[in-house]
């Protein structure tokens, strides 16, 4: 029998709520600092997130995603917002009366000023804050992510050398070196887990059904390249090694920046790839195949569905391609290089590392425009992938387009190379911040429409069953 899927949209807080300055997260800070677009009105998702509900079932949709703000939540240590949290249940609500599951993420690339990921305190910390929502929303939501993206997050304490400054906060001082930052990211992947773990126990521990997950970020590279870099990553055996195998990169750039200027991406490429860091470390980790000082035993396993998010792919042979996915990385969508077969082996890869668990894709989607692929075509080619694979057998619980409205693309300027949204709204120059359709919403709704394993809508508020 094939499973059925919920097709959904997403938000995420930070880039879809107005900016309220009584509860600043750490990216407000962040793109104050490094003179970044501040996020400003956003969408005002806030206030508008009827509409948004709206519109996502409008197309067919059975799952929406959302984030919590967790500055909003909990704006000083151990103080909890009522009002932020009544309104977060108004929204879940407002997602299941319009015949939609709600997927819940608890950390969406932003946290509260008073929270430091590399705290030895910051799992415990992470599991007071999931038990207090826990607690508010956990009847309502069946569909958690954890951390959005963890992968992502060492990009906060690792600069490579063709970086002028650190991708994402926090970032390190100017003079950390090489060992410095592979030791705060050793830190911070076991912190990541450890989180994780805990959020997972206290909503299990609310509701036994709740099906808990993360979302890593996927590069499409080629299987052999993956599966080398992941040989690596299985192969680091103590934090001296890791550290020391960070250095020995280290050495090799001031080589590699001299050869930058005659052999164009391919220094970086070498520099970046051989890493523990490029490898799929987080599924890796939860699967049991990396040292426990990175993934204690303890934290293995600790999910309910494998959560992936794909955007970009190189096909087997086209090496050439990989540095346009390096650029993705730092804002260059438009470049980015489409392939959907990446997806397809993402599916089977997973399909095997964890073959009694369901598969979420937790995000994909693209801008206007990429590659020369339209935003239109470029679903049109994922879904048939999805819809491929689960006539195969693939357990494929959810497919959720990024996203539903034009949103802040974390500090980048607004226009056609960042907007991911089947509605487009002008967040700088209409005031009213209309909802407007995209050539890709109508796409979205018949592929939605057409589908033979769509999955039904609730037949009530009430909580739906497992898909399948």
């Amino acid at each position: 029998m094939m499973s059925a899927v919920h097709f959904g949209v997403a938000t995420a807080d930070h880039q879809c709520e107005a900016f309220d300055p009584r509860y600043p997260d750490i990216r407000d800070e962040w793109e104050k600092l490094a003179g970044q677009t501040p996020r400003g009105q956003a969408t005002d998702f806030w206030n508008r997130y009827q509409e948004d509900v709206r519109l996502a079932a409008g197309l067919g949709c059975t799952m929406f995603r959302i984030s919590l703000s967790w500055a909003r939540i909990e704006p000083e240590p151990g103080v909890f917002n009522q009002e932020a949290l009544d309104h977060y249940r108004d929204v879940v609500r407002a997602i299941k009366e319009a015949g939609m599951e709600p997927m819940v993420t608890l950390m969406h690339y932003v946290w509260p000023l008073h929270i430091d990921l590399l705290d030895e305190r910051f799992p415990r910390r992470f599991h007071a804050y999931a038990e207090k929502v826990a607690k508010e929303l956990g009847r309502d939501v069946r569909w958690w992510i954890t951390i959005n993206e963890p992968t992502e997050l060492v990009f906060g304490f690792l600069k490579p050398w063709w970086q002028h400054a650190y991708r994402m906060p926090p970032g390190l001082s100017a003079d950390a070196t090489s060992h410095e930052q592979m030791e705060s990211c050793a830190r911070l992947m076991r912190n990541l887990f450890r989180a994780n773990r805990e959020a997972r126990r206290v909503l299990k521990e609310h509701d036994e059904d709740a099906m808990v997950g993360a979302n890593p970020l996927i590069l499409g590279i080629p299987t052999w390249i993956q599966n080398l870099m992941d040989y690596r990553a299985i192969g680091i055996s103590s934090l001296e090694h890791l550290a020391s195998h960070g250095h020995s990169v280290a050495r090799r750039t001031a080589a590699k920046k001299a050869l930058h200027s005659l052999l164009g991406p391919i220094p970086r490429i070498l520099s970046f790839l051989p890493t523990v860091l490029a490898a799929d470390w987080w599924n890796l980790g939860l699967a049991g195949k990396l040292a426990h000082f990175i993934c204690p035993a303890d934290c293995v396993h600790q999910m309910d569905f494998v959560g992936f998010d794909y955007y970009w792919g190189i096909r087997p042979y086209h090496l050439q391609a990989i540095h346009r996915l390096l650029d993705a990385g730092m804002g260059r969508f438009d470049l980015a290089p489409v392939w959907c077969g990446a997806l397809e082996r993402m599916l089977k890869r997973y399909q095997k590392l964890f073959p009694h668990l369901p598969l979420v894709i937790v995000e994909n989607g693209s801008v206007v425009t990429a590659d020369g692929v339209s935003r239109a075509l470029y679903l049109e080619q994922h879904i048939q992938v999805v819809e491929q694979a689960v006539a195969k057998g693939v357990d494929v619980a959810a497919y959720v387009c990024w996203s539903i409205t034009t949103n802040r693309e974390w500090g980048l300027p607004a226009g056609p190379g960042t907007d991911f949204g089947l509605y487009h709204v002008d967040l700088d120059n209409d005031p009213e911040l209309r909802r407007q359709p995209t050539p890709a919403a109508e796409t979205y709704r018949r592929l939605i429409a057409a589908s033979p394993t769509r999955a039904a809508r609730p037949t009530s508020p009430g909580r739906a069953a497992r898909p399948g």
